[in-house]
């Protein structure tokens, strides 16, 4: 029975509110399912973040997706076909869908399940999530008015969502998490016990994608890294996103066959720890057949800074006076390289700072650049 419009309008507050709570990144994806869940009744359910560059999954909460279903999702459709038309949705919309491709479907038969309604969360023109809602073959395909509600809270979403983000990074302790064995706020199991690897985590998989081997690193990384309901020994969506993406920029072809072949993810764990996640082909053997190595180390501050810039709302331009900043250079030298006046220099200066919520150039350069991380991300 659909809700009554009193009803309909409660839960769209509700929605909105829970928006702007300050709930960290995976307690508002879960509370947003709760309450989508009597506006858009589905059999399941995913809320996931992207690297917003490639479009690529980096952790996801689900409810009720059958896991056979999600691996081969996440292994076989989502780095050659999703992450793509995820971009599109970003550049040409729309930005919510209920179109459900041949492809898609044929991965979501074996669970029972028929209809998607997605939605893509863009900031700046760039995606930082998706939500996607299922829907099993008895149950009838996603209406019109049930495409419009998705389109009224997207934007509240993706607000939420960047601003859980930017809270879970402001709430993080400048040291490495403890390991005593207690549970994070947000349930993930506590990594295991032992002081933080100092050397990146090395995991190498089959030609079919199976972990073959992965040394004590890895497994504290990929516990961190780990999606809602993943155990130890999952291997995390990121971790298959970026292996997809590999596997997928092999097979097309169309690269210089003497440089090296390699794929590239940013990830943020449970702890709050930022991820350098990169995949690479072996020298394949008399078959023919290759295996995948892949590295995880912390990220650097280098390469978290335009992610954090992003989310705050930065402008090209600022960003852009930002790094030079970080180089070290003058009001005046960035005035004339950039060839506008030292005004307007301090002007995008003082702009990025009131984004930012700082006073002055050093603050704003510790909040993106060196604030902890230097300790925190070996840069």
């Amino acid at each position: 029975m659909a809700p009554s419009h009193t009803a309909k309008k409660t839960a769209i507050l509700g929605l909105r509110r829970i928006c702007y709570a300050g709930l960290d990144s995976v307690e508002l994806r879960r509370e947003v399912h709760r309450r989508l869940e009597v506006l858009i009744p589905s059999e399941a359910f995913t809320f996931a973040t992207t690297d917003p560059d490639t479009g690529l999954l980096t952790h996801a909460v689900s409810e009720g997706v059958p896991r056979s279903v999600y691996r081969s999702w996440i292994d076989h459709l989502y780095p050659y076909r999703v992450a793509t038309e995820v971009l599109d949705m970003v550049r040409v919309g729309p930005r919510v869908t209920a179109e459900c491709s041949d492809m898609v479907r044929d991965v979501l038969a074996p669970g029972g399940l028929r209809y998607d309604l997605r939605g893509v969360l863009c900031e700046q023109e760039r995606p930082v999530g998706f939500v996607c809602l299922l829907r099993e073959t008895g149950s009838g395909e996603f209406h019109r008015e049930e495409v419009r509600v998705l389109e009224e809270i997207l934007p509240h979403l993706t607000r939420g969502l960047v601003s859980a983000t930017l809270l879970d990074q402001a709430t993080t302790p400048t040291s490495q998490p403890t390991t005593n064995g207690r549970t994070p706020q947000n349930g993930t199991p506590p990594a295991p016990n032992g002081d933080a690897p100092s050397g990146p985590g090395v995991i190498l998989l089959d030609d079919a994608g199976v972990v073959q081997t992965r040394n004590a690193a890895a497994r504290r990384f990929l516990l961190d890294l780990s999606d809602s309901g993943d155990g130890p020994d999952g291997v995390p969506s990121c971790v298959a996103s970026v292996v997809g993406s590999l596997l997928h920029m092999h097979r097309s072809g169309g690269r210089d066959p003497n440089l090296p072949l390699e794929a590239h993810l940013r990830a943020r764990g449970h702890s709050g720890q930022w991820y350098s996640i990169r995949a690479s082909l072996t020298e394949p053997d008399p078959a023919g057949r290759s295996s995948t190595i892949v590295l995880i180390g912390r990220a650097t501050s280098r390469e978290i800074a335009p992610i954090l810039a992003r989310l705050y709302g930065l402008t090209p331009r600022e960003r852009e006076i930002l790094v030079l900043a970080a180089r070290g250079w003058s009001t005046k030298r960035m005035s004339q390289h950039l060839e506008i006046s030292s005004y307007t220099v301090q002007e995008h200066v003082g702009n990025a700072c009131a984004k930012v919520g700082v006073r002055t150039r050093r603050e704003l350069l510790a909040r993106i650049f060196f604030d902890g991380y230097a300790e925190r991300f070996g840069a």
